[in-house]
């Protein structure tokens, strides 16, 4: 329902939570996922990146020289001449001319390749990560699709308070102008009615802020008008034990599948960093044309690490992140099952709390709808209708306040088990 009318002209989008989490999570909608989206596209190009140290580089070069060249500062001496003969210092100007391409290629480089497969397991930590981040925004868009309904079934409460409080007051009135009642009762229910108007009007501007907060999230149009078609404190499913939730959390959290790729790549990463010792052979080779003379050069390189206290530094470094990487891991498992189990705990009491506020309101119904018997038959005044019409507003908030806190239980539930994209209420 809505706390006005919305404009002829304004869209109107119909919005179920599992609509809601799909426009989110859509390209174009919440712009973490967007981020996210950006980072597996980087993650991919440093794998490129990474792997071209791998593959042939073949470059070519046309060069042509107009040079004068001092032969005795290149380390050329003639030994005197008997004849007089006087050997040039400078030689030149003439002019070369170099055409060639130029091949290189890594034959055997096992750090390399190691760095390589890290960064191919990097593209998955971002993957991973990517959907990490849906989950939560998934979270995030439940968490305020609820509280717009708490909002909504607030603003529905302040209406039916309204009509209860304009009720007694016309009855109030009616008692007055025929003797049976006097100017008080009828004071006394006008204010009632101006209470809960202020309460309508205030319930009316906090579902607004909702919406508001939701349309952010959902990264569409301001001018949308929402309207949500969930159910607060809907029926939650037959829920786990804590050891089946735990199971299902395991294989399904996307923060946990994050650890152990993030896990995988610092392993892969340290192996890399303890290869660099090893020896790499690399190949080279060129072909061209000198001043109309074929030439070319052909070869490999074979390189041997002898000193170089980097190595050390680097293997150190990637051991440590290794290390917390782990630690992360195993804590993070451990605050995986605390989720779980607090958020079967926090489900349970809320739905035992939600039992409670629903009978709370047929029994604060059942004394209005007797006060308001004994009022209309003169054996009470209007006083003991309006402590009755209190009594019902304070239970029928405080079982939206269950009801909310239920449906709270449920998204933390899915959220802790890995399975928030699938909600529904």
């Amino acid at each position: 329902m809505w706390a006005q009318s919305p404009p002829a002209d304004q869209p109107v989008l119909e919005l179920s939570l599992e609509k809601a989490i799909a426009i989110a999570l859509s390209p174009k909608g919440n712009t973490s996922v967007q981020l996210a989206k950006e980072s597996i596209h980087f993650a991919h190009s440093q794998y490129a990146q990474a792997r071209s140290d791998l593959l042939p580089k073949l470059d070519a070069a046309v060069t042509e020289q107009n040079q004068t060249v001092n032969i005795r500062a290149l380390g050329v001496q003639f030994p005197p001449n008997a004849q007089g003969f006087v050997t040039p210092v400078e030689v030149g100007p003439f002019y070369t001319f170099d055409a060639r391409p130029r091949l290189n290629q890594t034959v055997l480089n096992l750090s390399l390749l190691r760095h390589t497969q890290a960064a191919r397991s990097d593209v998955h930590v971002a993957e991973a990560e990517s959907d990490s981040t849906r989950e939560r925004v998934a979270g995030n868009v439940a968490r305020l699709y609820a509280a717009s309904l708490r909002a909504q079934a607030e603003v529905e409460t302040a209406k039916v308070n309204v009509s209860l409080a304009e009720t007694l007051r016309d009855v109030a009135s009616r008692r007055e102008s025929v003797g049976e009642g006097t100017a008080l009762d009828v004071t006394r229910s006008e204010l009632s009615v101006s209470r809960n108007q202020q309460r309508l009007l205030a319930a009316r501007t906090a579902l607004v802020r909702a919406n508001l907060d939701l349309i952010n999230a959902l990264n569409i149009d301001w001018n949308t008008s929402l309207r949500l078609t969930g159910q607060l404190g809907a029926n939650p499913p037959e829920t786990l034990t804590a050891e089946q939730a735990v199971a299902v959390a395991l294989k399904s959290r996307a923060d946990f599948i994050l650890e152990q790729r993030r896990l995988e790549s610092a392993r892969l990463s340290h192996s890399a960093a303890q290869l660099e010792r090893l020896p790499s052979i690399n190949g080279y080779a060129d072909y061209g044309v000198l001043n109309g003379v074929l030439t070319h050069i052909a070869g490999a390189s074979l390189r041997l690490p002898l000193f170089d206290t980097r190595l050390e530094a680097d293997r150190s470094q990637a051991l440590s992140v290794l290390r917390q990487t782990e630690i992360r891991q195993k804590e993070l498992r451990n605050r995986v099952e605390l989720e779980v189990r607090q958020a079967l705990a926090t489900l349970a009491s809320a739905q035992s709390q939600l039992q409670v506020a629903e009978h709370s309101v047929a029994l604060a119904e059942d004394e209005l709808g007797r006060a308001r018997r004994r009022y209309e038959s003169g054996l009470a005044n209007s006083e003991e209708v309006v402590d009755a019409e209190t009594r019902l507003e304070n239970a029928r908030n405080d079982r939206i306040a269950a009801q909310f806190t239920s449906t709270e239980a449920r998204i933390d539930l899915a959220q802790a088990m890995g399975t928030i994209r699938t909600i529904s209420f």
